[in-house]
């Protein structure tokens, strides 16, 4: 085709899901659950603590399962970002975009800051008395998880499994052994008693505390572009992240409330998971839990600057910031200028202080993200655009949903003032920031798997008749976006007379007309191809080009002026096929054109018929409905009625009108012949307005594609 559309750059599969549950179990192990929060919750709720984990896990579940939906249906680079954008629109998008960008850098400074601090520990503990370098050794490990992203995903993928199988193993190990001595089967029990000591109002104010452990399983959706079998792997990866380190915080929490008292946890405060490993297996054990720290910090800092850098990448794809950002590097294929725009303002924060607060505020941005997400689940499920076809699905709709959207933004209540006001200012600084730069911008939509790539930019088959008799109806096209035309001149001959000697006496005349009407399109910026047939049999030359072409609509063309509706007549439910809801959506996606349904009846009379005529209707006006919905329609530009004729060609004479574009389905692809010279001979004769056909595949086509093709999933999914 001429003009042929450029192949963008895009990042590389390469994330496996055993590097996706690392990303997730990584940041979370390192975000304070066990290495900061058991003395301080703790000492707020006693044992209670250990139902605060569970209560922020189970909301943490509940979003994470809205987000497998989301993930599957959008698995592209972004995650929270991505799927708010193309669910509430740009403004939306632009504030939880730069939220989830800041939230991560906010949250990278406090892990890294953590890190330096458990170093300096870790040497003075093995008998090193250093200075207090903690803001050198934060700047040098920034510069050095950035550098290792920008070489390469593997390379930081690498790191982050090696440390989280190191680090869950350890502490699994440590935390199972004082189990066993807690519960009596090594040495004497040690249970903790009494469990709420200050009874159990304390529980949801520790859970909204004790939140930010877990940030970290929705950035697997964030590097969802990268994640090798995302219809697979993503709702394993983010369900799997949730449960393992909820199981560990539990076991934490029951460790420390076994060997400690509640006042000793709540003096000893951020250190306590130290004392309490020096209590089951002595020095050792501290050692054993400050080297633990220096992984789990070291692994939630590197897992929050690779999902950090790829929201900047989606927000600069989507040119809501300069699009030279999101250029990936020409030997690692990876956002290294996105990952500087991480590790610049992570290390300028090191200077700011008071990185708890900043901590916080990373949690007010993600809930806000959190409750959001799951809002998407509902507002998606309501309006099924035509790429909305998750490979998961939310169990339990839409209670799960409503609740982690109602949690998420609940647990907002119980934070800090300043924390709320500086995430805040966040948002407004995004808000502003969108007005200045971003308004005029719009999104693409998702390109998800199961929509087969040649319907993204469908090939409309143009016949038109030589000598021309009707001008190309360029009012039609000029709505429609993304189509490649194949403009087919065609002589019609009598039978007797020859093709070849036709051509030879026609001395090119009719192949420049051909190409007159082709540079008419082209002027209108259309890739444009074109075939010029002299036959006795023009139904069969249609259906050749259709086979040899692979054009997925036909367009009877008609003078018009103005398209101003759709007029869809239904005969078969089998023809609302998802094959004919993408096309609809790719022709009219930017015209907004509104849409009158016609289900044709039979004109049989018995009483039995009648009952099986209105049942066959009523399913019909449904599932159109809903295909015009997801074919991005407004439900309320869709209006339905019924006809009883004998024929398409009758119904459509009656209620079609000079400004209507009538869209019908092949209903079987073995007897296109016949369905197109019905087209010809009946139904374009009997009306003065446009007619297009969606094409279906014929049998062979469909059989001889693999298995796992989108066009497979689809088929088996419409069966």
């Amino acid at each position: 085709m001429s003009n042929p559309k450029e192949k963008k750059p895009s990042l590389t599969r390469t994330i496996s899901l055993k590097a996706a549950l690392s990303i997730g179990v990584g940041i979370m192990v390192g975000a304070g659950g066990i290495f900061v929060f058991p003395g301080i919750a703790s000492g707020q709720a006693g044992p209670a603590a250990m139902l605060s984990f569970v209560l922020a896990g189970a909301i943490a579940l509940l979003v994470a399962l809205c987000t497998a939906e989301l993930a599957t249906a959008m698995p592209a680079s972004g995650g929270g970002y991505y799927f708010v954008s193309r669910t509430f629109g740009p403004f939306w998008g632009m504030l939880i975009g730069v939220g989830q960008w800041m939230g991560l850098v906010f949250a990278s400074s406090f892990y890294l800051y953590g890190f330096a601090s458990y170093l300096i520990d870790f040497l003075k503990e093995i008998g090193y008395q250093p200075k207090d370098p903690v803001i050198l050794i934060a700047l040098a490990s920034t510069l050095l998880l950035t550098f290792i992203n920008i070489v390469g995903t593997k390379s930081a993928n690498k790191l982050q499994n090696s440390i989280v199988l190191v680090l869950t193993g350890v502490l699994t190990l440590l935390f199972l052994y004082g189990t066993l001595q807690a519960i009596g089967i090594i040495g004497s029990a040690h249970l903790p008693k009494p469990f709420a000591p200050k009874g159990f109002s304390p529980v949801v104010g520790v859970s909204a505390l004790i939140f930010t452990s877990y940030l970290g399983f929705v950035q697997i959706a964030t590097v969802g572009g990268e994640i090798i079998n995302p219809q697979r792997n993503l709702p394993r990866a983010l369900v799997g992240s949730v449960l393992i380190v909820t199981l560990l915080y539990i076991l934490t929490f029951f460790v420390s409330n076994s060997f400690l008292s509640v006042s000793q946890l709540k003096e000893l405060g951020e250190t306590a998971i130290v004392e309490v490993a020096r209590r089951l297996i002595g020095d050792i054990g501290a050692l054993v839990v400050l080297f633990a720290g220096l992984l789990a910090t070291l692994s939630s800092a590197n897992g929050s600057i690779l999902s950090s850098s790829r929201t900047i990448y989606a927000l600069s794809k989507d040119r809501f910031l300069p699009n030279w950002i999101s250029k990936l590097h020409e030997r690692y294929g990876t956002p290294h200028r996105a990952l500087i725009f991480v590790g610049l303002p992570i290390a300028g924060i090191m200077f700011v202080g008071n990185l708890e607060i900043l901590a916080e505020t990373a949690s007010f941005l993600h809930l806000v993200i959190y409750g959001l997400i799951c809002a998407c689940v509902l507002k998606l499920r309501r309006d099924l655009p035509i790429w909305y076809v998750p490979g998961f699905k939310t169990p339990g709709y839409p209670v799960i949903p409503i609740a982690g959207m109602l949690a998420g933004f609940g647990l907002i209540f119980f934070m800090q003032t300043l924390s709320i006001i500086l995430g805040g200012a966040v948002l407004l600084i995004s808000a502003i920031f969108y007005f200045i730069y971003a308004r005029d911008k719009t999104l693409e939509d998702p390109s998800p798997p199961h929509i087969e790539p040649k319907l993204r930019q469908p090939r409309i088959l143009l016949p038109v008749s030589i000598p021309m008799e009707k001008s190309i109806p360029l009012a039609i096209l000029r709505g429609f976006t993304d189509l490649e035309i194949l403009l087919l001149g065609y002589k019609e001959l009598k039978e007797q007379t020859s093709p070849e000697q036709f051509e030879k006496d026609d001395d090119g005349e009719s192949q420049k007309e051909l190409d007159k009407a082709k540079k008419e399109l082209e002027d209108e910026s259309f890739d444009v191809d074109t075939e010029l047939v002299f036959t006795s049999d023009v139904a069969q030359a249609i259906d050749n080009v259709i086979l040899e072409y692979d054009c997925q609509a036909l367009l009877v063309v008609k003078p018009i002026k103005e398209l101003n509706r759709l007029l869809i007549p239904v005969y078969d439910i089998h023809q609302l096929s998802k094959r004919y809801a993408t096309v609809i959506y790719e022709l009219t996606k930017a015209s907004g054109l509104p849409a009158s349904l016609m289900f044709i009846e039979s004109t049989e009379s018995s009483e039995e018929s009648e009952n099986k005529k209105a049942k066959d209707t009523s399913a019909m006006k449904r599932e159109a409905i809903n295909r015009l919905k997801q074919a991005g329609v407004n439900r309320k530009q869709i209006e339905s009625s019924s006809v009883q004729v004998s024929d398409i060609s009758e119904a459509v004479k009656e209620k079609h009108q000079a400004d209507d574009l009538v869209i019908l389905v092949e209903a079987n692809a073995k007897e296109r012949e016949n369905f197109i010279n019905k087209i010809r001979g009946e139904i374009s004769d009997k009306i003065d307005c446009p007619l297009l056909v969606v094409l279906e595949k014929r049998q062979q086509e469909k059989d001889s594609e693999p298995e796992d093709s989108p066009a497979k999933e689809v088929k088996k999914e419409d069966n």
